[in-house]
């Protein structure tokens, strides 16, 4: 069947590359941002967008105040990117899996706790096939969510385990969630805490949503326990620094404090912790994964504990909180 006329303008006019850069802008949410992760300038993608834009004949974005909105024709054209390079992915991993694994790229989307063990994994991995790419962004429990429904990337890796999805999920770490305070902290002198004496406490925590909050939500609600006063805060980071300063009593990963400067903190002996959820390495069930991917894949539930020693590391979760 032929093509339309319009559609056969459209063909010969967009590139590639215009398509990748307005999907970029469209997913990061603004042109200084795309800019930076295409290593491009700020008038570079302008020019793109703009040739783009008058392809097509329509505005493909406003911006109201500093916010970047997508129209009704940009959120068609964000589809159709979408299509087109995961098309061209597509055989980019086939021709890829006709070469093995001397050349091909891995695409990850992780929760940010993933950095404190990811690079020891990735290192080991990528010394054995030196021809990988790896492309891994970070983001809050929502965002991978997202990239999850629209299966954007290979593999994901989520510290709580999603429900209600169509998944493939396997828990290759655990993840032992720890009470910390300032060792200045009245509590910090108790050789033995009972979940009560936290009610009262100001409890930095993460935001609802993200997958360390499910499950110490969880837990709570299993042991009837309110906390009465907290703090939410972005990041595991933020927490501790929190802490250190006095703020409050935090809630952390111990990943968090393996490699952290932890000078003047105390993990608490808190009856019910460690509270041990599990890391999952997850990918759509109906997803062909790469050979890359499935090397990956292969990798981390065949060899994690190999380049982790879990002995060495909970010794290290123990030092670092002493």
């Amino acid at each position: 069947m032929a093509r339309r006329p319009e559609a056969q303008h459209l063909a010969k006019q967009v590139t590639m590359r215009q398509l990748e850069i307005f999907l970029t802008v469209a997913e990061l949410g603004g042109v200084v941002q795309a800019a930076e992760k295409l290593h491009l300038s700020q008038p570079s993608v302008s020019i793109q967008l703009r040739k783009l834009t008058e392809t097509l004949g329509l505005p493909l974005y406003e911006i109201v105040g500093r916010q970047l909105t997508l129209t009704e024709a940009g959120h068609r054209m964000q589809d159709t990117c979408r299509e087109v390079l995961d098309t061209f992915d597509r055989l980019d991993c086939d021709i890829n899996d006709l070469k093995g694994l001397r050349a091909g790229r891995l695409r990850l989307a992780v929760d940010p706790s993933a950095k404190y063990f990811l690079p020891q994994l990735l290192g080991p991995f990528m010394a054995q096939y030196p021809g990988i790419d790896v492309d891994f962004v970070e983001g809050k429990r929502s965002d991978l969510l997202e990239r999850l429904n629209e299966d954007r990337d290979d593999l994901y890796i989520f510290n709580h385990l999603p429900t209600g999805l169509d998944i493939n999920h396997f828990p290759f770490l655990p993840n032992p969630l720890v009470v910390v305070a300032n060792k200045e902290h009245a509590l910090a002198k108790k050789k033995q805490l009972g979940l009560s004496q936290l009610s009262e406490e100001r409890m930095l925590l993460r935001g609802q949503g993200s997958g360390s909050r499910l499950a110490l939500d969880e837990f709570l609600t299993a042991q009837n326990i309110k906390l009465n006063r907290t703090m939410e805060l972005d990041s595991s980071e933020a927490i501790r620094l929190s802490v250190k300063a006095g703020i409050g009593v935090g809630v952390l990963s111990a990943y968090a404090l393996v490699n952290a400067h932890t000078e003047g903190l105390v993990k608490l002996n808190v009856k019910g912790f460690p509270l041990t959820t599990h890391w999952h390495i997850i990918h759509r069930r109906q997803k062909k994964l790469s050979t890359v991917a499935a090397s990956f894949l292969q990798f981390v539930l065949d060899e994690a504990e190999q380049h982790l020693p879990m002995e060495q590391i909970h010794a290290r979760m123990q030092q670092a909180v002493h």
